[in-house]
C-alpha cells in the first residue's frame, strides 16, 4: 500500500526553496540525488487494464540497466492523502511485461488483459529530485521534486510537483505535521491525481473535475457501443460526462428525460456498482484465485501446445466426457437460429456467434461427472482445465462464464450477484457479450425436447415484440416454457419474445405425433463435500524422524487385513489417550498435535482397510473419531496460524515486533472460546463413552475377522499380500486421476485441495505397510511427503488470506458466509498497516506455491515414480 500526499507547484520561486529544502519541522533531510526518468504506460485497445481499476507502468531511469514495472490502483484520494495499492518489481533488460519475474504482477497482467496485446498509449518525463525525510536516524518518508514533461500530439505541458511517500517507519500523524510545515511556507495546491491520471486528463483535453472517473470512462467506453440495457446506459452516462443534459439526450436518444435523470440519480449514488460486471470491487485473494493461471508456463498470445498444454477439440472433450453429441447439436441449432433471428437486436459479430456454437455443444460437459446442482460449476472447471484449439485465453474465460451462468435456477434478477460470485476478471466488454449469449442459451434448451429441436425458423417484428415461429409439432407446450426462460433476453433488450408454432405445420395436418414421455434424469450422488479445516502445519518438527507411531510394529505379507487394521488401531488409540492428558494441559501445543494426528491416522485406516472390515460393528466408532477430530481442530488451527505468524515476525526489521499485537489479541480471545469448546466436549459423555466402547471392541481381536471363504467354498482375498497390490495401485489412480485437471492453464484451488487429502491417503498407506515393502518405500514416503507438505502449505496460506482479508474487513476471526458469523460488530484496528503487510505476505506465498506446484506434481507423475511403486510391491513376494 502507498501512502503519500502530492503537491502542486505553480510558483518557481517555490520549486527553487524545495530544491535547497534542508529540514521540515523537527525532520532532517539526506543530500539529494537526481534521476531522469521516462514512463510509458501499457494497456490493452480496450483499456482493460484501467476499466479494472489499475495503471500498468514501465520506467526507465538513467544509469540503470533494465526496467521498472509497477502495477498501481486508481484512485484513493482522500483527505489530502493518496492510498493505493502498488506493485513493484525490476525487470531486467531483454525481457517483456510479460515475463516479469514478479508473480504477483505477472498474473495481474495476464488477468486484467486476458491475454490481450499491451501496447503503449502515454509517455512522460521526468527529471526527478529525490531525498529521504529522517526523524533520529529513523527513516519517515521518501521526497520527491519533479519537473514533469507531458505531450500529446502538438501539445505541450510542463508542471511541477512534490510528493511525500511514507515509508514503513513513517505515520500518517507524521504526514499531517508534513503537509501542515508546507501548507504555511510555500505556495503549493493539493494534487487528487496521480501523474498517469493527470497524463490521461491533459491527453483527453478534460477539465478536471467531471461526472466520470478514469476507470467509470474505460468501462463505459467499453460498454457502449453494445445494443443492451447496459449498452444505453453507459452511452448515456459518457454523454452526460460530456456535459450534455438529459433533455438533450432524450431528444438525441428517444429516451425520457426522466428515465435518464434516475439513471443519472442512481449512478451518483451507486458509481459503477450500477453494472454487474463491476460490483465486486472488494478484491478477496480467495476469490481471486478460486482459479489460477497457471502464467509461469509461457505467453498466452501463443498457440496452447506451444506454451506445453495438450489442445482439445469440442468433439474430443463430448467423447471423453460421454455427452451426447446429437442432443447438444440441438440445443446448437436452436441458440444460432435465435442469434441470426434476432441480430438487429444485440449486433454481435462472427466470433460471438462461433462461442455461442462451441457454449452449446459444451454447456453439459460436466453433467457426467458431477451432480446437477454442480454441473456448471464443473463445466466451468473442465473448460478452463482443457484449452479449445483456437480459443485465445479471453474467449476460453468467456467461454467458461457462458457455461457457468447457465444455472436455469438463475433469473435475470440474480445475475448480477451470480456474475459477482464469478469473479472471472474478464473485462466488462467480455462479461456483457457473455450475459447476452446466455440469454440464447436459456431459451435453446428449453426448445431442445429429447432427439430433435424446436427450431425457430421465421421472425416477425412487432411493436416492443418478436414473434418466433418454431418448428415442431407439438410447439405449443414449449413456447409457453421459452416465453418464461426468456426474461433474461427481455431485460436486457426490452422486448418481449413470443413463440408460436410455425403455419406450415399447422397445415400439413401432421397431428399424431405422439408426444416424448419426459425423462426424469437420475440425480448423480455427488461427492460429499468434505471441506477439512485447516491443516496443521508441518506434521511434527521434521528432523524428529518420526515415521509414524505405525512402525512400531511388523507386518508379515501372511498377515490378515484384519488383524494388520486391529493392530494399527490400537496403537493409535493408545498414542490419542497418551496424549490426551496433555491437550488438556495445553503447556505443549504439540500434544495436541499429536492427538490430532493419531485420530487422523484411525480416519486413514479405515478408508484403507475398510473392505476387511465388519462396517456395522467400525462405524460406530468412526463416528466418535469424526466428532474428536473435529473438536481438536479449532484449537489446533489457530495454533498454525499463530506459529506461522510468529515466524513472519522474526524476519522483519526491527520496530515491527508489534505489527501484529492486535491480530493476537484476536487470535487469543479466539483461541480461549475454540478450547473451552474442546474441553467441553473432552469432558462430555459422548467423549468418554466412545472411549470406553472403542477400548472394548480393541479388546477382542476376533471379533474384527471377517469370513475368508464363501458359502460356495470360494476363496476370499484377505492376506496382505493378496490385497495390498490392488490397494497401492487404487490409491495411485486416485492421484493419477488429477492430471486431468491440473495439466491446463488453469488450476482449481479446491482441486490441489482434494488432491492433497489423496496423497494423503497413499502416503498413510505406505507407512501402513512399510515393513513389508521394499527398502526404497522410504524414499517413496519421502516424495509424497514432500507434495503433501507443499499442498498443505498451499491451502493454509489460502485460508489464511481469506481469514485476513474478512478480518481486515470485520475485526472478526471468521470466514465470510460462515455459520459461525457473529452478529456482533467488532471494531476493525485503526492501524492496519502491520496487517495488510502480513496479508500480502501471505499472498505472495500463495502465488510462489502455485507457481512451483508443477515441479512438485511432476515427482510423482514419472513412469520411474510408478516403477518404484512396482518395485516395491514385488518385495511383497520375496523371502522375508
Amino acid at each position: 500500500m502507498e501512502i503519500e500526499s502530492k503537491f502542486l507547484v505553480p510558483e518557481e520561486t517555490d520549486f527553487k526553496a524545495l530544491e535547497n529544502l534542508s529540514k521540515i519541522a523537527s525532520y532532517t533531510i539526506s543530500e539529494a540525488h537526481i534521476q531522469l526518468n521516462e514512463d510509458t504506460f501499457l494497456d490493452t485497445e480496450n483499456k482493460d487494464i484501467m476499466a479494472a481499476g489499475y495503471y500498468l507502468r514501465v520506467r526507465k531511469s538513467s544509469g540503470e540497466k533494465g526496467k521498472w514495472i509497477t502495477i498501481k490502483s486508481l484512485g484513493g484520494f482522500k483527505a489530502g492523502t493518496h492510498r493505493r495499492e502498488e506493485y513493484v518489481s525490476f525487470l531486467p533488460e531483454g525481457l517483456s511485461v510479460l515475463e516479469c519475474p514478479d508473480l504477483r504482477i505477472r498474473n495481474m497482467i495476464f488477468e486484467f488483459t486476458s491475454g490481450l496485446n499491451l501496447s503503449p498509449f502515454i509517455t512522460l518525463k521526468q527529471k526527478r529530485i529525490i531525498r529521504q525525510l529522517k526523524l533520529e536516524e529513523k527513516p519517515i518518508a521518501d521526497l520527491y521534486l519533479d519537473r514533469v514533461n507531458l505531450k500529446s500530439e502538438s501539445r505541450k505541458k510542463i508542471y511541477n510537483e512534490f510528493e511525500v511517500e511514507l515509508k514503513s517507519g513513517g505515520t500518517v500523524d507524521d504526514l499531517e505535521a508534513i503537509r501542515a510545515f508546507l501548507y504555511s511556507h510555500y505556495r503549493l495546491v493539493e494534487s487528487p491525481f496521480s501523474k498517469f491520471e493527470r497524463a490521461c486528463i491533459f491527453r483527453e483535453n478534460l477539465p478536471e473535475k467531471t461526472l466520470l472517473d478514469l476507470r467509470e470512462r474505460a468501462v463505459c467506453t467499453q460498454l457502449a457501443n453494445h445494443k443492451n440495457i447496459y449498452g444505453k446506459q453507459a452511452k448515456i452516462l459518457l454523454l452526460l460526462d460530456r456535459g450534455s443534459s438529459p433533455e438533450e439526450l432524450s431528444l438525441l436518444l428517444k429516451t425520457p428525460a426522466p428515465e435518464i435523470e434516475a439513471l443519472l440519480s442512481r449512478f451518483e449514488k451507486q458509481r459503477l456498482s450500477i453494472f454487474p460486471f463491476t460490483r465486486s470491487k472488494e478484491k478477496t485473494p480467495e476469490k481471486n484465485l478460486i482459479f489460477y493461471f497457471q502464467s509461469g508456463r509461457g505467453n498466452p498470445e501463443k498457440s496452447w501446445t506451444e506454451i506445453g498444454y495438450e489442445e482439445w477439440s469440442a468433439d474430443t472433450l463430448l467423447k471423453y466426457y460421454g455427452i451426447s453429441r446429437e442432443k447438444a447439436e440441438n440445443i446448437m441449432a436452436g441458440s444460432l437460429a435465435l442469434f441470426d433471428g434476432l441480430s438487429a437486436y444485440h449486433g454481435l459479430g462472427k466470433k460471438e456467434r462461433e462461442l455461442l456454437g462451441l457454449a452449446a455443444l459444451l454447456q453439459n460437459i460436466g453433467s457426467t461427472v458431477s451432480s446437477r446442482e454442480e454441473k456448471t460449476l464443473i463445466s466451468r472447471e473442465i473448460i478452463l482445465t482443457h484449452p479449445l484449439k483456437g480459443l485465445k485465453l479471453n474467449e476460453l474465460k468467456m467461454l467458461a462464464l457462458i457455461t457457468e451462468l447457465q444455472d436455469s435456477s438463475k433469473s435475470e434478477k440474480n445475475f448480477c450477484l451470480a456474475l459477482e460470485e464469478t469473479n472471472n476478471n474478464l473485462s466488462p466488454a467480455f462479461q456483457n457479450k457473455a450475459l447476452t449469449l446466455v440469454a440464447f442459451l436459456r431459451i435453446a434448451s428449453i426448445l431442445e425436447t429429447g432427439n430433435q429441436s424446436s427450431l425457430p425458423c421465421r421472425f416477425r417484428q412487432l411493436d416492443g415484440a418478436v414473434e418466433i415461429e418454431l418448428t415442431e409439432l407439438d410447439a405449443e407446450k414449449i413456447a409457453k416454457k421459452a416465453e418464461k426462460r426468456s426474461e433474461l433476453w427481455e431485460y436486457l433488450f426490452n422486448t418481449e419474445l413470443r413463440f408460436i408454432q410455425a403455419r406450415e405445420s399447422l397445415e400439413s395436418g401432421v397431428t399424431d405425433k405422439t408426444k416424448r414421455e419426459k425423462v426424469e434424469e437420475d440425480e448423480e450422488k455427488g461427492e460429499e463435500k468434505l471441506r477439512e479445516k485447516v491443516e496443521d502445519r508441518i506434521e511434527k518438527r521434521i528432523e524428529k524422524k518420526k515415521r509414524r507411531e505405525t512402525q512400531k510394529f511388523t507386518v508379515s505379507p501372511e498377515d490378515s487385513m484384519a488383524f494388520v487394521a486391529h493392530r494399527i488401531f490400537a496403537y493409535q488409540f493408545s498414542q490419542m489417550l497418551a496424549h490426551e492428558k496433555g491437550t488438556r494441559k495445553g503447556e505443549d501445543i504439540e500434544e495436541l498435535h499429536d492427538m490430532r494426528v493419531a485420530v487422523r491416522r484411525m480416519r486413514a485406516a479405515a478408508i484403507v482397510f475398510g473392505e476387511y472390515l465388519e462396517s456395522e460393528k467400525v462405524e460406530p466408532h468412526l463416528k466418535g473419531l469424526r466428532r474428536t477430530l473435529g473438536a481438536l481442530g479449532g484449537v489446533r488451527d489457530l495454533d498454525v496460524f499463530r506459529e506461522k505468524a510468529e515466524a513472519y515476525l522474526k524476519n522483519l526489521p526491527p520496530g515491527h515486533e508489534h505489527d501484529l499485537d492486535p491480530l493476537f489479541l484476536t487470535l487469543e480471545e479466539e483461541r480461549e472460546k475454540a478450547r473451552e469448546d474442546m474441553l467441553d466436549y473432552l469432558d462430555s459423555e459422548k467423549y468418554s463413552r466412545f472411549k470406553k466402547d472403542f477400548s472394548e471392541f480393541l479388546d477382542f481381536p476376533e471379533t474384527w475377522t471377517l469370513p475368508t471363504s464363501t458359502e460356495k467354498h470360494d476363496s476370499l482375498p484377505h492376506r496382505v499380500k493378496d490385497v495390498l497390490p490392488s490397494i497401492l495401485y487404487a490409491r495411485l489412480a486416485d492421484i493419477s486421476a488429477y492430471s486431468e485437471w491440473l495439466e491446463g492453464p488453469y488450476v482449481s484451488i479446491e482441486r490441489l485441495h482434494r488432491l492433497r487429502i489423496a496423497a494423503k491417503g497413499l502416503r498413510y498407506t505406505l507407512e501402513f505397510f512399510e515393513s513389508v515393502l521394499g527398502k526404497e518405500v522410504e524414499g517413496l514416503i519421502k516424495d509424497f511427503k514432500v507434495l503433501q507438505d507443499h499442498l498443505g502449505d498451499l491451502h493454509d496460506a489460502a485460508v489464511a488470506t481469506e481469514m485476513l482479508g474478512a478480518y481486515l474487513k470485520t475485526g472478526a476471526w471468521e470466514l465470510p458466509g460462515s455459520e459461525k458469523v457473529s452478529n456482533e460488530k467488532k471494531q476493525v484496528t485503526e492501524n492496519p498497516e502491520g496487517i495488510e503487510a502480513y496479508l500480502a505476505y501471505r499472498e505472495a506465498e500463495l502465488l510462489t506455491l502455485l507457481d512451483t506446484f508443477p515441479e512438485a506434481w511432476e515427482k510423482v507423475q514419472t513412469g520411474e515414480f510408478r516403477k518404484e511403486i512396482e518395485s516395491e510391491i514385488r518385495s511383497l513376494y520375496e523371502v522375508h
